[in-house]
């Protein structure tokens, strides 16, 4: 610590010193170089001045990070500066891999819960299951901990150890358990399964390093079941992007050689790149559908938007975030890091699809949607028309699903997840995600453990409707209001009454998929909760009408006969 410390005024009287000799010599230029000496010069004039004359104690790190995180946020959502002990984070999100157990939780009330358990992980081993309750970890009580307090006492170096006591309130048991750290690799394909008739599903969930190869194990083990595959569906909803390498890698899975998959550009024209499928295709024919949605970007949008581009796959869902920057990490002293925006990239059609432009007003920083009407006009390989800025627009629109009110609420209050691990402490397992079925006993069942958790349903209508009331009272006007304010109340109440029926089968499916993930952990919520995905069930019936699958990959006109 003293080293590090005596480093840093050695290194700050150097730097001063450093900068003062420079500035003669910037004096002399004509070029950007002169104002970043003399930016250098002031900024380090000011750091010092404020450490050693304000009227406080201060901390030359927390000012310098100050006024870094506001030249980086002046800049653009993604140029991000990660001091030392976010550097993991960073890495967390390149690789998917960090040092820990394996255990997600919250805080819920005056306990920690555990919410999710990775199978083959330390906690999972050691039989550890969502609905226990942390009670203490290596001798401290985590009751009045945070959140994230509590996430960095389970994280750590691999082969460490943690000792944690467990209550289980299902089976009122109380233990101690002692796990020992691993290195913890999320899987970017977490799912990959056979849905009807012949149709393949792999979700693909972020482009961490090896993700395509996870990828192609999927589609190889799909492809080997008796039957084979006569469509695949890749799933990128709710895909953030990743590493620009992987989405190549993964397009080639689906494309022969030689093909351009994006190209990056950037104000160094020396580091401008294409990048091309160097690799012979896994399979560049079975009929392929992408989904995405509104959180797909970057190299998912890479991904789909070369798919597109090369009338390889239909797209299918709602468009894409629209983010067309590509960002490089750059190591800095004292193990910190910067990730900057470099260069913007281009689909193999030519589009750059990033839907904001930043600029700036002064000292502030504008973010503009590019609109539609200045959207550029681009072709894929067989002529078919799409545009440029504002994301990847699918070939096939449709609506997300939205849940219901009540059944937001029901998530929002935990009543779904308690309600699931009551039901796996009192009921065998059944022999698969199939064979899992919820009864009208089992309904009346989950009705009753509402009233026993005190639940009651308060619409966003009531919320409203008490803001009124309250500004209402507020203004003096509440005698002559009060009779149909008070009307207006009990018909909210006597509709919020009646949503646990009128939301029954929602209700039952959300309660079914999450009863499947205590029994089948990971893979059955996600299995049972595709039988009910509309935006799945009609991509299978795409895939199963070759006719329309290969009409929604031409241009609209070749279907038109034209007569002269």
């Amino acid at each position: 610590m003293m080293f590090r410390k005596n480093k840093w005024k050695t290194l700050a009287a150097g730097l001063l010193l450093g900068l003062a000799g420079m500035g003669i010599w910037a004096l002399r230029t004509d070029d950007k170089y002169f104002e970043i000496i003399k930016s250098l010069d002031i900024y380090a004039s000011v750091l010092r001045d404020l450490n050693t004359y304000y009227v406080d104690s201060l901390s030359p790190f927390s000012l310098m990070r100050t006024s870094v995180d506001a030249m980086t946020g002046s800049l653009d959502p993604y140029t991000t500066f990660y001091p030392e002990e976010d550097v993991g984070d960073l890495t967390f999100q390149t690789t998917g891999k960090y040092g820990g157990t394996g255990i997600s939780i919250r805080r819920e009330e005056d306990h920690v819960l555990i919410t999710d358990v990775l199978q083959d992980s330390p906690a999972g081993l050691a039989g550890l299951r969502p609905g226990d309750r942390i009670e203490n970890i290596d001798g401290r009580d985590v009751d009045s901990l945070s959140e994230d307090t509590v996430s960095n006492l389970l994280r750590g170096v691999p082969g460490t150890s943690v000792i944690m006591r467990i209550y289980r309130p299902y089976q009122q048991q109380r233990f101690t358990v002692k796990l020992v750290r691993a290195e913890i690799g999320l899987r970017s394909v977490p799912y990959a399964f056979r849905l009807a008739d012949g149709v393949g599903y792999i979700r693909l969930q972020q482009f961490t390093q090896g993700c395509s190869r996870q990828v192609k194990q999927a589609l190889d083990s799909l492809k080997n079941l008796p039957g084979g595959l006569q469509g695949l569906i890749l799933d990128l909803r709710g895909n953030p992007g990743g590493l620009l390498e992987e989405a190549v890698k993964t397009a080639n899975l689906f494309i022969d050689p030689g093909q351009i998959i994006v190209s990056i550009r950037g104000r160094i024209q020396a580091w401008n790149q294409t990048y091309r499928t160097t690799e012979r295709a896994d399979d560049d024919s079975i009929p392929l559908a992408v989904l995405i949605n509104h959180q797909s970007a970057s190299a998912a949008e890479i991904l789909a938007g070369a798919l597109q581009d090369l009338d390889r796959a239909v797209i299918v869902g709602q468009r894409s975030y629209g983010k067309g920057l590509v960002q490089t990490t750059y190591d800095l002293p004292y193990d910190t890091k910067m990730k900057i925006t470099t260069a913007r990239y281009y689909t193999p059609s030519g589009r750059c699809i990033q839907a904001i432009t930043y600029s700036h007003q002064g000292d502030v920083l504008q973010q503009d949607y590019i609109p539609d009407s200045l959207r550029q006009i681009y072709k894929t390989a067989h002529g078919r028309i799409v545009k440029g800025g504002g994301g990847i627009e699918p070939d096939i629109p449709l609506r997300q699903q939205h849940l219901s009110e009540i059944a937001e609420d029901l998530l929002i209050h935990h009543m779904i997840f308690d309600y699931a691990t009551r039901y796996f402490y009192e009921h065998a397992k059944p022999a698969s995600p199939n064979d899992l079925m919820l009864t009208d006993r089992d309904y009346t069942s989950f009705l009753q453990f509402l009233q026993e958790k005190n639940y009651h349903f308060q619409s966003n209508a009531s919320q409203l409707l008490d803001q009124f009331t309250d500004q209402v009272q507020i203004a003096g006007w509440w005698e002559q209001l009060r009779q149909q304010a008070d009307s207006l109340r009990r018909t909210l109440n006597q509709i919020e009454t009646k949503q646990l029926i009128a939301h029954r089968e929602e209700i039952m499916q959300l309660l079914k998929a999450e009863i499947a993930d205590r029994y089948w952990p990971q893979q059955g919520q996600w299995l049972v909760s595709l039988q009910s995905d509309e935006i799945i069930l009609k991509t299978i019936r795409i895939l199963h009408d070759p006719k329309s699958y290969r009409a929604l990959l031409m241009p609209a006109s070749s279907s038109i006969a034209h007569t002269h």
